[in-house]
């Protein structure tokens, strides 16, 4: 008989404080870099800047002849750096209250409700949508495979109520049909079971995984921002990521993930993404094990002296670790992070991880 373990972490022990305290605040992002530029920190190191990297006060942001930058702050405003310019960051101070206070999720204040579960039981986990509003009334509805299983039976409930609606599919996604349709207001909950008697509801101590759909005010205020993005941003791939931020500021988090997969898949597969990916299913859909995946891509595609990416990726494997119980492995990560926090001049940061590299210590030393 297998051991069924699950864990619930609660967040003010093992993951940082919003950022009031630390010193690395993003104010803005990289949409688009051509190799010919360069970004200097204001402490003086200089980075080579992809796709997704975050700018922050102080920033100078260089191109040579033949490069470009392309950015976009934390307002949504985008910005280009012509050919042969130096120019400071000039993106407004981001709002650490506003929900797109950082790129980097792990600096944000809003976290979700402050746990994060994870359970080694073989249950269809519901991958999307879940803790998330939509834009979309016809979602694609993804969960986890469960081995042995060769069908799964989908309903939804509207407000705790059972919806008339269910669906018998024997793959892993499929998108919902709009009928009947999903309303502005209400709070929906998909429910999968397996043909072995496997549900969803399983899961131990997820705490809240509904959806629900953007109002009408809401919808036309990200259609108005995802119009000005479309009519300033020509490259097609720096287009995607702009308006991933702008579903992210909306709390369309299954959109924004989507958008940044499939950036992934089209060849745009840089750290930044990866932290990016690996940020949002850890912090905000609290799934332990696609947040694993991503911040491993993401340490595994940085450079060597990349060291902003690799600390963060090693920090959020750290988490990861800690939430499965892994306690060794977590102190491995939290301890390299530590060292990049400290490389970085970020002390509050340094703080925090010798504070959980304690509690992990002591977690180990109960076993």
């Amino acid at each position: 008989m297998k051991i069924r373990i699950a864990i619930i972490i609660a967040l003010s022990s093992i993951a940082p404080t919003a950022l009031a305290a630390s010193n690395r605040i993003s104010n803005g992002q990289i949409i688009q870099a051509s190799p010919e530029v360069q970004l200097m920190r204001q402490d003086g190191r200089t980075i080579r800047p992809t796709a997704g990297t975050p700018i922050y006060p102080g920033d100078k942001l260089q191109t040579a002849q033949n490069g470009q930058i392309t950015i976009q702050c934390a307002d949504l405003a985008i910005k280009s750096i012509a050919p042969g310019e130096n120019q400071l960051n000039s993106c407004l101070l981001a709002n650490n209250n506003s929900k797109g206070c950082s790129d980097d999720l792990i600096k944000c204040p809003d976290r979700g409700d402050g746990r994060i579960t994870w359970n080694s039981a073989p249950i269809p986990y519901i991958i999307s949508p879940r803790r998330t509003k939509l834009l979309d009334s016809k979602p694609i509805l993804r969960w986890s495979p469960v081995a042995g299983a060769t069908s799964y039976k989908l309903s939804l409930r509207e407000n705790g109520a059972k919806l008339n609606w269910e669906m018998t599919v024997s793959g892993t996604e499929v998108l919902y049909p709009g009928e009947p349709p999903l309303k502005p207001g209400a709070s929906y909950k998909l429910i999968v079971e397996t043909n072995t008697g496997i549900s969803s509801e399983s899961a131990v101590g997820e705490g809240d995984i509904e959806f629900s759909l953007l109002d009408e005010q809401e919808v036309a205020k990200v259609k108005e921002e995802v119009g000005a993005i479309e009519r300033q941003v020509a490259n097609s791939e720096a287009k995607k990521l702009a308006i991933s931020q702008v579903y992210f500021n909306a709390n369309l988090l299954a959109e924004a993930v989507e958008i940044l997969e499939q950036l992934v898949q089209i060849g745009v597969a840089t750290p930044p993404i990866y932290r990016k990916l690996g940020n949002l299913y850890l912090n905000k859909l609290q799934l332990i094990p696609q947040a694993e995946f991503y911040y491993q891509k993401a340490m595994n595609a940085a450079k060597n002296n990349d060291i902003e990416e690799l600390t963060d990726a090693r920090y959020g494997l750290g988490l990861v670790n800690s939430a499965m119980g892994k306690n060794r492995e977590a102190i491995e990560f939290l301890k390299s992070a530590k060292d990049g926090f400290r490389a970085l001049g970020d002390l509050p940061m340094v703080e925090k991880v010798e504070k959980q590299l304690r509690d992990l210590q002591r977690r180990e030393e109960r076993k």
